[in-house]
């Protein structure tokens, strides 16, 4: 099951912590598990501060402020597990070029929304979004969308962790799924 690792030979032992951290157990890469929450947060913090301008409203305000303490708690769990697959990258190779451009558009936008926290914070109660923080939030918008395209051309391009087969196992495929082209 779950908690103990099978080799190919059939001997049983327990998951390492960067094997739990890669999400093994789950057959699954963990930070892609991660990295949608943090996105949907950031970017309806900027709607739900877009919104206040048509309508003001001291609860979006509001709401938009936990979605930022929300977006922060979860990126730990996305930068955590993304610095561990950056880890295990071979240095000076194309993906891990590829993948530092990634993570640092992604330190920026993080930067720039907590720079939004900061002025929003005393203010988290009023009816409707300042100029300031819709312009910080709209570029750390622009600069999470840039390092999120980064990502996909990891994925999808370059396959970085699209496997979960075992390391030296081929992958299983489900009966009846088509083999690889």
């Amino acid at each position: 099951m779950f908690h103990r690792f099978r080799t190919a030979a059939g001997e049983e032992r327990p998951w390492t912590l960067l094997e739990i951290v890669q999400g093994r157990p789950l057959r699954h890469p963990s930070h892609a598990l991660f990295v949608h929450f943090p996105v949907a947060y950031y970017l309806a913090v900027l709607a739900f501060d877009v919104a206040t301008a048509a309508r003001p409203s001291p609860g979006l305000v509001f709401a938009g402020t936990l979605l930022l303490v929300g977006a922060f708690a979860a990126s730990a769990l996305a930068v955590t597990t993304g610095l561990v697959d950056w880890w295990q990258m071979v240095p000076s190779s194309r993906k891990r070029r590829w993948a530092t451009r990634h993570m640092l558009f992604q330190l920026g936008a993080f930067g720039l929304f907590l720079s939004a926290f900061l002025l929003r914070w005393p203010h988290r109660h009023d009816p409707s979004a300042h100029v300031s923080w819709l312009a910080v939030e709209a570029l750390g918008a622009l600069v999470l969308l840039v390092g999120q395209w980064l990502g996909g051309v990891l994925v999808y391009e370059m396959a970085m962790r699209v496997s979960t087969g075992r390391r030296g196992e081929p992958e299983r495929l489900p009966t009846g799924a088509p083999g690889p082209r």
